[in-house]
């Protein structure tokens, strides 16, 4: 038989022997030495036993009081089966019926009714109860649950209990590779430290695989973490997939930076680490009656992975939902006052603040806060999600919230779409997006990030579009600004040139010479070299590298050459020649006294200017003055010779 890896747990009401029967079934006393000694289980307990082929089950034993009903859910996240642990001489109790909703909450897949201290009542008493539990069980949860009667105390029918169990998993083998694919999914639930291994954190490995050596990420805190050490029911490993109970011991994580709660993923994982939720409550209660938000901005306590704590809940109430009026809204924000580590479609329970009252079971529908002018274009979106989000692709609601969405999302491109570098992009939105860059840039140059401000898209998106568009010559980038038109674009240049253009242009009107000193005294040539990567420092330090670039820099025109040699910014310097024409007409003279005053050039940078302008064909030396032999008409008549 193919082998298997699962965890389950056993809920139920304080005192019903869910410690004990575990017992039974494992050989293994989960309850601390404290817990004994009240005989009450207050945090979660762990175990583990063999199906009798080969394979290992790991079992949580969760605490049935009310008070401890916080620790109860951290077990339920990441579960194959739980056991409803029902006490014979007692039956269904008020804990009973919230384990049952909380379990159901959270998603629980598969749900197994244990009768214990079936030793304490008569055969008919117990075939009653069987009948009475299981039609309450169908009517609260849907479920149609199996039921085996046993006693932990006397060992009777533990072996039925135990072949059902196995039964119930049955069909794990053929989800085992699905189950181990992806990224590794860890919430942890225990966090200690040992000694010769440092900070270790145990959970249930719920996806992936997990090897030491492995960089993995540590949620909400954003923390790269390194394996150390692994280790599955006390045995060490070097590799471990899903499902399973893990020790995972972490390299250099002090104790006190990791917390119940806390998710550890791979860094390419889809967990974020989000303040604001939407979520869409279960459209029925457990009762089979709608349900309705009547929260109304109230404090909540959420249970999601092994975390909890506490949130407003903030009903929303505009979004039309399939089949539900307005009023009937199913989605709903919650806003956290720090940030907890979530998945979209992660089931959740939302509990009355103070009790063990569930209020609703829920899914995330998205994660983190959005700008109050796009929450109806999202809530429309959220409206129209199919009930089953297990096979719904989360980049489909970017796709169409924002026009784009990174293809690396999509394992099959959808349609309606254009592939842009790595960017998917909405046909209808790609269109719309560039005739609103080719208004805006006919009005007035900006830079891609500029643009990206104003119109709120990624700036990688940004830049993608504004190629597109150049590659369509109908946009150039001049002086680090985009504009309307075609011709040499700077974004071109390859990175040595762009360096030295942009060195060029920082030493304004005192020009750039090979050899002079820059900033802190040293020589602009090493100055430029030195901001370079090590790769392309090489390549500047060839001899003749820098006076290869700024030669061709003039020749293709962003750089004009003046004796010295001195190179000036050919945009400066046609500014500069406008500036000395203004006002003047052909056959005027200018003395050297005014072009010094107009240009604020001294005389050593004042006369390779003056030879330049004559190079050009502007003026022509008349002694100590020019005369003017030309006025510029168009832009393009100030480009030099």
């Amino acid at each position: 038989m193919t082998p298997y890896r699962a965890v389950i747990g056993l809920a139920g009401h304080v005192d019903h022997g869910k410690t004990l029967l575990i017992k039974a079934l494992t050989g293994i006393t989960t309850a601390r030495a404290y817990e004994q000694a009240i005989g009450m289980t207050q945090d979660l307990g762990f175990a583990h036993f063999d199906d009798g082929q080969g394979n290992t089950i790991g079992v949580i034993d969760v605490p049935g009081h009310e008070r401890y009903i916080r620790n109860m859910v951290a077990g339920l996240w990441s579960l194959d089966l739980v056991l409803l642990v029902i006490a014979a001489d007692e039956g269904w109790m008020p804990m009973t019926g919230d384990h049952l909703r909380l379990l159901k909450a959270m998603g629980v897949p598969r749900l197994l009714v244990c009768i214990n201290k079936c030793d304490l009542v008569s055969p008919d008493e117990l075939l009653l109860l069987e009948e009475n539990l299981l039609e309450r069980v169908m009517d609260e949860s849907g479920m149609v649950p199996d039921i085996v009667s046993v006693s932990a105390k006397t060992g009777a029918n533990m072996a039925a209990l135990h072949a059902a169990i196995v039964r119930q998993l049955a069909d794990l083998p053929a989800s085992q590779a699905a189950r181990e694919q992806g990224a590794p999914r860890l919430y942890v639930d225990r966090v200690f430290t040992a000694n010769g291994t440092g900070t270790v954190l145990t959970g249930t490995l719920q996806q992936g695989r997990l090897k030491v050596g492995d960089k993995l990420r540590l949620y909400p805190t954003d923390r790269e973490v390194q394996v150390r050490s692994l280790q599955a029911y006390h045995q060490s490993a070097d590799e471990i997939g899903a499902v399973c109970r893990v020790a995972v011991g972490l390299k250099k994580v002090p104790h006190k930076e990791v917390a119940r709660g806390h998710c550890l993923t791979s860094t390419v994982g889809p967990c974020e680490a989000a303040t604001h939720l939407i979520v869409r409550l279960n459209a029925e209660s457990l009762s089979g009656k709608t349900l309705r938000p009547s929260l109304h901005n109230k404090e909540v306590e959420v249970a999601l992975g092994s975390w909890h704590g506490r949130a407003r809940c903030v009903p929303i109430k505009e979004a039309p939902i399939k089949e539900l009026p307005i009023k009937d809204t199913r989605l709903a924000r919650l806003i956290f006052t720090s940030p907890i580590p979530c998945f979209f479609g992660q089931p959740l329970a939302i509990i009355r603040h103070g009790s063990s009252e569930l209020l609703h079971g829920a899914r995330i529908v998205w994660c983190g806060d959005i700008h109050p002018a796009r929450r109806k274009a999202l809530h429309t979106l959220l409206g129209e999600l199919p009930d089953d989000l297990e096979h719904y692709n989360p980049a489909t609601l970017q796709l169409g919230l924002n026009g784009y969405v990174r293809a690396s999302r999509f394992d099959q491109q959808p349609e309606q779409v254009t592939p842009l570098g790595e960017w998917l992009l909405d046909n209808h939105w790609l269109a719309q997006s560039r005739d609103q860059l080719l208004a805006t840039l006919a009005s007035e140059p900006l830079s891609a990030a500029e643009l990206a401000t104003r119109f709120g898209i990624a700036l990688p998106v940004t830049q993608a579009l504004l190629q597109q568009l150049k590659s369509d010559q109908l946009v150039r980038l001049h002086h680090d600004k985009w504009q309307q038109g075609s011709g040499e674009s700077e974004d071109d240049l390859g990175e040595e040139a762009q360096l030295v253009l942009k060195v060029v242009r920082d030493q304004g009107k005192e020009g750039y010479e090979p050899g002079k000193l820059g900033p802190g005294g040293v020589e602009l040539d090493p100055f430029i070299t030195r901001k370079l990567p090590a790769a392309l420092q090489q390549g500047l330090q060839q001899k003749g590298a820098l006076q290869k670039h700024l030669r061709n820099l003039a020749r293709l025109k962003y750089l004009v050459q003046l004796d010295g040699p001195i190179y000036y910014d050919a945009e400066l310097y046609n500014q500069m020649v406008a500036e000395v024409l203004a006002g003047q007409q052909v056959g005027d003279l200018i003395d050297m006294a005014s072009l010094k005053e107009i240009t604020g050039l001294s005389r050593k940078y004042a006369i390779p200017f003056c030879l330049r302008m004559e190079m050009d064909g502007w003026v022509r030396r008349e002694e100590n003055e020019r005369r003017v032999l030309r006025l510029p008409q168009t832009q393009d008549e100030m480009e030099p010779a």
